[in-house]
């Protein structure tokens, strides 16, 4: 009589079963879909092109020296803009570059950028 009770007051033990295996659906599909978008993120971030300044050289007015390094997948033709800017951060200088494939994934190019006045920095603005 005490489960009867209870079970008149408090539901019945199959509705109970039923929430709790829509719950464990649910939450079996929120964990593979977060699965899939963790494998599809990190699979876009490895074929990603990053590139790391590593310094500049002001040669005079005309011109600037920019080494950076270029990490893409083995094999990949990148495209990258080289700017040199100005004290008041204007561009002064800009070369596009097209780095070829290689077998490595890093390579460290150098290259002297024709400048319209004195530079005082010089950097990557991006690669493709």
């Amino acid at each position: 009589m005490n489960e009867n009770l209870l079970q008149r007051r408090y539901g019945l033990g199959k509705t109970q079963k039923r929430d709790r295996l829509w719950a464990i659906a649910i939450a079996s599909l929120a964990v593979v879909g977060f699965l899939v978008w963790a494998i599809i993120y990190t699979v876009d971030d490895a074929n990603r092109v990053t590139t790391r300044d590593v310094g500049f050289t002001v040669n005079d007015e005309f011109s600037t020296e920019v080494v950076f390094e270029v990490s893409r997948n083995p094999g990949q033709l990148v495209v990258c803009d080289v700017q040199v800017l100005s004290q008041s951060f204007a561009v002064v200088g800009l070369k596009t570059l097209t780095i070829e494939p290689s077998a490595s994934r890093s390579v460290v190019i150098s290259t002297t950028v024709t400048t319209t006045e004195l530079g005082t920095s010089g950097l990557v603005a991006g690669c493709r």
